[in-house]
């Protein structure tokens, strides 16, 4: 079903789903974490941050793959699969919200205290400022964090200069740092490895 734009709101959740979760070897996105799929982990965290009745969109290749796990999302279907940048710029127009927050679909250690002192920073920010994020040793977490409606005219020219990478766009344009002391919720599952780092550390927390 095609999805229509949505009502406008302060802040909608948008959910990118959908890769090849090659070094997992199955859809990360679908894989239990403490009796949860992951993607519905992040969506939990979003809405405990922001609100339950935040708008909550997701773009995949496949989005009937997701529909189970998060059946209350509004689903666009990603039809080019050239890497999170161009889903994000396919999914932008469907969303009217003055601020969104874009999650990947495989950070199950996301803290929503975190994300709410986040969102509450984003109204003394420079009128200037088209996405607010935080950092890493590799660069911008350009899939943890705010962009500003406005930043769409900026991302379809990168698009139409031949540019395909976040990182690439972000150079460019006017970024506010998150802090971020916790760079564990910023770790991405990609690897077997990874998944019981994660799980390891929130067996730590429930011990402490």
């Amino acid at each position: 079903m095609q999805s229509s734009p949505s009502q406008s709101s302060p802040v909608a959740v948008l959910i990118l789903a959908g890769g090849q979760s090659s070094r997992m070897g199955q859809d990360k996105a679908l894989i239990d974490v403490e009796g949860t799929p992951m993607i519905r982990r992040v969506r939990d965290a979003a809405r405990a941050a922001l609100g339950a009745a935040v708008p909550v969109w997701g773009i995949a290749p496949l989005p009937e793959r997701y529909r189970e796990s998060l059946s209350e999302c509004r689903w666009i279907e990603d039809h080019y699969a050239e890497g999170p940048f161009v889903a994000f710029l396919q999914a932008l127009p469907h969303i009217q919200s003055e601020w969104l927050l874009l999650l990947a679909c495989d950070l199950p250690a996301l803290q929503p205290a975190v994300l709410n002192r986040w969102y509450r920073s984003l109204a003394q920010l420079p009128h200037s400022t088209l996405a607010a994020l935080p950092r890493s040793d590799k660069g911008w977490e350009a899939l943890c964090g705010f962009y500003h409606k406005r930043c769409f005219t900026s991302a379809v020219q990168f698009l139409g200069q031949g540019g395909r990478s976040f990182q690439g766009w972000l150079e460019q344009v006017p970024v506010f740092e998150l802090v971020c002391s916790e760079q564990e919720m910023l770790l991405n599952c990609n690897t077997p490895e990874d998944l019981a780092r994660v799980t390891k550390t929130s067996e730590e927390h429930a011990l402490s």
